[in-house]
């Protein structure tokens, strides 16, 4: 049911809006990482990878090493 006064009627509509547009924005960025290149194979050592090269570019960033 929308709101029983035309405020929760119009807060509800909007509450519909953004959440059709987050949908849409989900899903062109989903499309975007489909079309994005060749797939790669994820597996435990390439978040592995992916965590210690994170680390390593934070530490660069910050002064560290």
């Amino acid at each position: 049911m929308i709101g029983s006064t035309p405020r929760e009627y119009v807060r509800e509509l909007l509450r519909q809006d953004q959440n059709r547009r987050a949908g849409e924005k989900l899903e062109a960025l989903l499309l975007e990482g489909l079309n994005s290149g060749e797939p790669i194979e994820i597996s435990p050592q390439y978040w592995e990878n992916k965590r210690q090269e994170l680390i390593e570019r934070h530490s660069r960033k910050n002064g560290r090493r």
